[in-house]
């Protein structure tokens, strides 16, 4: 009759999958299986110290990478220009509630830099649902941001600084 003398499992491990072998000596004779089993553990040991231990094959996290932000179009930059602008964002606010949350200002690049003009020129419009109202215009520089408010009535521009100057807040 056999008796389970030792029971030794050697795990080894390939460069794409892991697998066992389990080993169970069986035999009449103690000293005979403990023989064995020094045997297959020394066995084991000498197959697991010569593995390759670099993790090859082993999916790994790639190295965190700052989080990076979209970049931004020139048109979009200069659109949340004119709408960071505290004239526009009061103008709007004021819309929204005469409209009770109807109705709000809608910002949008009319004319891109040509040649001749180097300059954005920005709308500020309600659309009252038959058309476009327009409440601003601004011409932006397109290389140094620089805004002026296009007078209409006198069809010029002036700067953003002139024109917080010399009209009231209740016209802006």
């Amino acid at each position: 009759m056999f008796h389970y003398t030792s029971f030794v499992t050697i795990i080894l491990i390939n460069r794409y999958k892991s697998f066992s072998i389990t080993i169970i000596t069986m035999s009449k004779s103690p000293e005979f299986s403990y023989y064995k089993c020094y045997l297959l553990f020394c066995l084991g040991f000498f197959t697991l110290s010569s593995c390759d231990h670099s993790k090859q094959g082993i999916k790994q996290h790639p190295p965190a990478v700052k989080a990076q932000l979209p970049s931004v179009k020139p048109e979009d930059e200069v659109v949340n220009l004119i709408m960071n602008l505290k004239e526009v964002k009061h103008k709007t606010a004021y819309v929204k509630k005469l409209s009770k949350g109807k109705r709000t200002l809608m910002t949008y690049v009319e004319t891109p830099p040509t040649s001749k003009d180097p300059n954005y020129w920005v709308k500020v419009s309600e659309d009252n649902g038959e058309s476009l109202v327009a409440y601003y215009t601004f011409a932006v520089d397109a290389k140094t941001h620089r805004i002026a408010y296009y007078d209409d009535l006198h069809d010029t521009t002036i700067s953003l600084e002139e024109w917080r100057k010399t009209v009231s807040v209740s016209d802006r």
